[in-house]
């Protein structure tokens, strides 16, 4: 059965952008030579829909061991080195988003090399500035995942611990507002990077694409909806979005890797044409000052968000006993404007197909490989 791997990667990251060992920059020559060849393997890529009946688009045993060198891992200090990879097996339990969960902790599949050269060549190229939750009463950073909790998280730090994205850390103010904007990446300053725990939580691809396209087009600013209202408009289908983010992402990588010139936060959102649907890589590939990517030094997943948030705790210190050890409560976003809402509930309740596993596993090729999620079968 054809694997999608190797095809998939040229729509997203690494295919394109990695060149070299982590941190080295490419030369425009070293990008160019095979631009061809990647965005033909992109194109091959949309063309193996057609042929995936009965293929198998899922990676191998995500749960193998993996020959790599040392790196951080749980209960190391951040900057510092851990003895072994964080290999401890995370309990899981079936969940209504779908099958069981790999018996790995992503922290190990998300510092393997490759990931490390992809998260590297990110933050170089596209300039992301990922957003962030400071929380200085436990020194930590939280790393913001839309349609990962991420709203419950950031209720749940500001209630407990009075953290908020929207903290005056020197970020742009809104010029009528005047309050500040989301606190990220690049304004970080070297004494948090360097003794701040940094953490997210991640989520299934296959089940956040399902989340994000909801949000996404039940908002009232919907990129793609012809007309914003209440009755004269259009509701994009799930396979008229996978169909559209490929072909936006292939060329926006594509010319990413022939020109000379970074891309910025506005080009890049307009590629991905809405925020939530940004990868988890690529939000994990926030630019620091100094144009790396931020540390990260746990990850749990929404699947097993309790079990993880209570890992997350002892990490940080917070006590057995102590009320704000208590996990978040998951939200679900009402749709805006309800005739939307009712285009999009008929999407979701119809279960992912080919065309949509196939899409998916192109789309977030490097949130399946770097975070442990096995790629659907179809």
């Amino acid at each position: 059965a054809p694997e999608m791997g190797a095809s998939a990667a040229a729509v997203e990251g690494e295919s394109l952008l990695g060149g070299g060992d982590a941190g080295g920059v490419g030369t425009r020559r070293d990008k160019t030579r095979g631009v061809g060849a990647r965005v033909a393997a992109a194109l091959a890529a949309l063309a193996l829909v057609a042929l995936a009946l009965g293929a198998d688009v899922s990676p191998g045993n995500v749960g193998s061991a993996w020959g790599v060198r040392t790196w951080p891992g749980l209960g190391a200090s951040p900057g510092g080195d851990a003895s072994t990879l964080a290999s401890t097996s995370i309990p899981h339990t079936p969940t209504k988003e779908g099958g069981p969960l790999p018996d790995v902790d992503p922290l190990v599949t998300f510092n393997t090399p490759s990931c490390l050269k992809t998260r590297t060549a990110l933050a170089r190229t596209t300039n992301h500035d990922g957003d962030v939750v400071v929380i200085p009463e436990l020194k930590a950073v939280y790393v913001d995942i839309v349609k990962a909790a991420s709203e419950s998280i950031r209720s749940a730090l500001e209630e407990k611990f009075h953290a908020s994205w929207t903290q005056d850390y020197g970020q742009f103010k809104h010029p009528v507002l005047g309050r500040p904007q989301r606190s990220t990446t690049s304004y970080l300053t070297d004494d948090v990077l360097a003794n701040y725990t940094f953490f997210t939580f991640v989520r299934d691809p296959i089940t956040r694409f399902r989340s994000s396209y909801a949000q996404a087009i039940c908002r009232e600013r919907c990129t793609l909806c012809a007309v914003r209202g209440e009755r004269d408009m259009y509701t994009p289908t799930i396979p008229e979005i996978t169909a559209f983010l490929q072909g936006r992402l292939m060329h926006f990588y594509r010319d990413v890797a022939l020109g000379e010139t970074l891309a910025d936060e506005i080009s890049l959102q307009d590629a991905w044409v809405d925020e939530h649907f940004e990868s988890q890589i690529l939000r994990l590939s926030g630019a620091t000052r100094h144009g790396t990517p931020t540390p990260i030094h746990f990850i749990g997943r929404v699947e097993t968000l309790d079990h993880d948030w209570g890992r997350l705790m002892d990490h940080l210190g917070v006590k057995e006993g102590d009320k704000r050890r208590a996990p978040p409560g998951l939200k679900e976003h009402a749709c805006d404007i309800p005739t939307r809402g009712e285009v999009v509930a008929k999407q979701r309740a119809t279960p992912p197909g080919v065309v949509e596993k196939v899409a998916v596993a192109s789309l977030y090729h490097d949130d399946f490989t770097c975070l442990g999620y096995h790629k659907p079968k179809v």
